[in-house]
């Protein structure tokens, strides 16, 4: 499954999957009062580019922050804030699944059991499941609590979704986004 066959098919999943929810949030990326805990935790994006003739192309697409935080209880939302660079998924993978090189990005084991469990296929068809529940794909928001749940936001800037999060107090989720692996951030549960 390419990348940009979810891409194309999440077109479709986006009327269904969108709530187009303006975002609040705050920016940082490190463990600091910055990402004290509430009830509701936002998680956008942030996207440059550099170039360097006969060099490199560096793709700066990024969450938003390293750290989130929020309590046992409370609310995670995932908004598109990138009008070119969307769908993402925010997927909760154990620590040690995250891609750490170039060939695990290009190849991520994980992403594509997280696309194989949302519905996705190679005939860029819309996803037919907007959450996945341990590793189950399914039209409700499932509750964000051990690896194997995902939500996928359509391609359209605004398009969003929120899910409970109901992962024990003091507990730490790691999480990537399946369509861009390297998009990796930590969820701190209080």
């Amino acid at each position: 499954m390419t990348n940009r066959k979810i891409v194309a098919g999440a077109a479709g999943l986006a009327l269904v999957a969108s709530g187009g929810v303006a975002a609040v949030g705050a920016s940082g990326s490190s463990d600091s009062a910055e990402t004290a805990a509430t009830n509701l935790a936002v998680v956008k994006q942030k996207h440059t580019f550099e170039m360097r003739r006969n060099r490199f192309i560096k793709d700066g697409l990024r969450f938003d922050k390293d750290v989130y935080a929020v309590n046992s209880g409370g609310t995670l939302r995932v908004v598109n804030n990138k009008a070119s660079e969307g769908p993402h998924t925010v997927s909760i993978v154990k620590k040690s699944d995250r891609p750490d090189n170039i060939q695990e990005v290009f190849n991520c084991e994980v992403c594509n059991a997280m696309f194989e469990a949302h519905g996705a296929t190679d005939d860029e068809k819309p996803p037919r499941f907007p959450f996945v529940e341990d590793g189950k794909g399914q039209k409700d928001p499932s509750n964000f609590d051990k690896p194997g749940d995902s939500g996928l936001t359509g391609p359209q800037k605004g398009d969003s979704f929120e899910v409970p999060v109901t992962a024990p107090a003091g507990s730490t989720r790691w999480f990537v986004c399946a369509v861009h692996p390297w998009m990796q951030a930590k969820l701190r549960v209080e």
